[in-house]
């Protein structure tokens, strides 16, 4: 995707007022150097970052012992590597302050992507710039990353198809053969992951099914990292199957729903809430809209039909090197959707025995309106496993 990418970042610095750009965030470092490293996260006391300024082609900054694996993986060749402690970041704010100095001028202007720096980080780059005005720079990565590129739409939707056969082919085995318990369910959607080449891998890549009581909660063994013992489904159990799925860094976060023989009139009447739900907000989902706007006519929409949808949730949000990312659908999100922008419907209720009943979807907006991708079946009904139980 560097072909495209790679422009758009610079064209966008060049029209911003930063002379460069100085970022830390995980996510960030992932999109301006196209390097999927999964495990600096596992690492915090390490300090990974990107320079990149107008007059000069970027440089990564990062431990010594990191800079092969990212060379094989990201777009950006320059590097500058350094020793320290874990946890001092006294080395990496001296590399950047000597790269600042090389290449802006001497009372330049560097975006640092605040939200992301440690205080500690901060704290040491504001000594070492000390001739340089140091201003965030956290809108213009946001406005950078959150309208897709042509490359990034069609990865994104090749996730969220991956992502939803592999749900699709657990369910398959619900259908097929006796019923097994949620630990055993569980390990069948990641292994369709696995099959399907997605990356199981990162703090935020996790299978879970629930079934029953357990699913009436969002994480019924938290903080036990167990995800389902030896409960197993019954006749008339809804089953819930969810899967956080990565190809490549990006990110595409499934949930579906599977009736345990055919729902009962009050199972299928709640579903039909959630597509009822689905409906309205691909409808809504458009150009010049603004998020809180389809946030509000969802929201209405539940309290006009009885559907019992979660109180203080998000109802979407946009996908890409993050499992999470702007624009929300949200109160408080303004944000105006334009074409190229992709949403992630997260739709949450309470079902007839109390479950969370969930069916996310991949919403892609378009110059006409927009369009869900990712479906392997039809999902306006739940899967159906008859004779199973």
């Amino acid at each position: 995707m560097k072909e495209e990418i790679i422009p758009k970042i610079k064209n966008s610095l060049e029209d911003s007022s930063f002379d460069a750009v100085l970022v830390f965030g995980y996510d960030n470092v992932q999109y301006l150097s196209g390097a999927y490293l999964h495990f600096p996260p596992s690492y915090p006391d390490r300090y990974l970052g990107i320079f990149w300024s107008k007059n000069d082609e970027p440089v990564a900054i990062l431990p010594h012992e990191w800079e092969s694996s990212f060379l094989n993986l990201s777009w950006i060749n320059k590097t500058r590597t350094y020793i320290e402690k874990p946890g001092s970041p006294s080395s990496i704010a001296e590399v950047a302050a000597n790269l600042a100095k090389n290449t802006v001028r001497k009372t330049g202007k560097i975006g640092v992507d605040i939200q992301r720096t440690s205080i500690n980080l901060f704290n040491r780059l504001e000594n070492a710039l000390e001739d340089f005005e140091i201003v965030p720079c956290d809108m213009w990565l946001r406005n950078l990353r959150i309208t897709k590129t042509p490359k990034e739409l069609e990865l994104l939707e090749k996730i969220s198809y991956k992502v939803d056969h592999a749900i699709a082919g657990q369910a398959h085995h619900v259908l097929v053969k006796q019923a097994s318990t949620e630990m055993s369910n569980t390990e069948n959607v990641r292994i369709h992951a696995l099959e399907r080449e997605l990356d199981e891998v990162g703090h935020n890549g996790i299978a879970q099914v629930s079934t029953g009581e357990n699913s009436t909660k969002f994480w019924p063994y938290a903080p036990k990292y167990g995800v389902g013992y030896d409960s197993v489904p019954e006749h008339h159990d809804l089953m819930r199957m969810e899967l956080w799925g990565t190809l490549n860094g990006y990110w595409n976060y499934g949930a579906r729903m599977l009736t345990m023989g055919e729902p009962t009139d009050n199972q299928q009447a709640y579903y039909d809430g959630l597509v009822a739900l689905r409906e309205i907000a691909k409808k809504n989902i458009k150009p010049g809209i603004q998020c809180k706007q389809v946030y509000e006519i969802i929201k209405s929409t539940a309290a006009e039909k009885g559907i019992k949808i979660l109180p203080n949730l998000i109802l979407g949000s946009g996908i890409g090197v993050s499992d999470r990312e702007p624009p929300y659908l949200s109160a408080a999100d303004e944000t105006e959707l334009l074409p190229g922008m992709i949403i992630l419907l997260r739709l949450v209720i309470r079902g007839p025995s109390d479950e969370l009943m969930m069916n996310n979807d991949t919403i892609i907006v378009t110059d006409e309106g927009s369009r869900i991708v990712g479906w392997y079946k039809d999902w306006r009904r739940p899967f159906i496993a008859n004779y199973t139980y």
